[in-house]
């Protein structure tokens, strides 16, 4: 696997070229699992939770002395790695890196348990934009401190959005669009400029959802009494032009 930083640098070529050859489709958009896929070869530790046409998003379990199958991951994706304390909540601590998609060799008995969030990009078969003009408005543009990049290459950028207790985010738009990860939330209530607010009650387990499209000026406000926290996969732009 990749090291994190070099999630940084990574270039439409060097996207392509850490694919393995197995994976490497003579096309844009066409790369397709078989018989050795995560899912199919070791359901057991692969649950898919969401999935569309741009991501699959699955959780990935290895219990404790337990045995893993030999499987593929055909896309890359952004990993969330459960770094929690084996009494305290799930993804209560996160190391967020870059996954390369290939192949996984069997673990036997494994001496620790593994939990892991993986937000596969299906669309790394095709050249990035290199159009991303962002307004004065957006998440990263406005400089908020509670709005930080957990995470950025070629094909996502990855928000880590954190409101304290009783606090307001500044007014922000959202660019692209994004797979939205809550492990936990407080109650809250999203703010529209037209006065309009649309409470949420607690959350107190994992959601999931897409936003298929970039959303619109906004706030969000948290009435509870500890971190609001929630992380944005953000899907950049691709052209239809295949990576060479």
């Amino acid at each position: 696997m990749k090291q994190p930083w070099l999630s940084l640098f990574l270039t439409p070529a060097l996207a392509c070229a850490l694919l393995p050859a197995k994976l490497n489709a003579s096309g844009c958009g066409v790369i397709q699992p078989d018989s050795s896929d995560a899912v199919a070869a070791a359901p057991g530790n692969h649950k898919v939770i969401l999935e569309n046409e741009h991501v699959r998003v699955m959780e990935a379990r290895v219990p404790l002395h337990s045995d893993e199958p030999a499987h593929t991951h055909f896309w890359p994706s952004v990993l969330f790695e459960d770094k929690a304390g084996p009494h305290d909540p799930p993804f209560q601590n996160v190391n967020i890196r870059w996954s390369e998609a290939g192949p996984r060799k069997k673990v036997v008995n494994r001496d620790n348990a593994g939990h892991n969030l993986l937000i596969e990009i299906k669309a790394v078969d095709c050249q990035p934009s290199t159009n991303l003009t962002l307004p004065p408005t957006d998440a990263v543009a406005i400089h908020d401190p509670n709005m930080t990049v957990a995470l950025e290459n070629a094909y996502v950028r990855v928000l880590n959005v954190r409101i304290p207790p009783g606090e307001k985010e500044p007014w922000h738009t959202h660019t692209w669009p994004a797979v939205v990860v809550y492990f936990r939330l407080p109650p809250s209530q999203r703010l529209s400029p037209d006065g309009k607010a649309t409470p949420r009650d607690e959350l107190k387990e994992m959601q999931v959802t897409y936003d298929p499209s970039s959303q619109p000026l906004h706030s969000v406000e948290n009435l509870g009494k500890v971190m609001y926290q929630a992380y944005r996969i953000e899907l950049k732009p691709t052209t239809n032009v295949a990576v060479r």
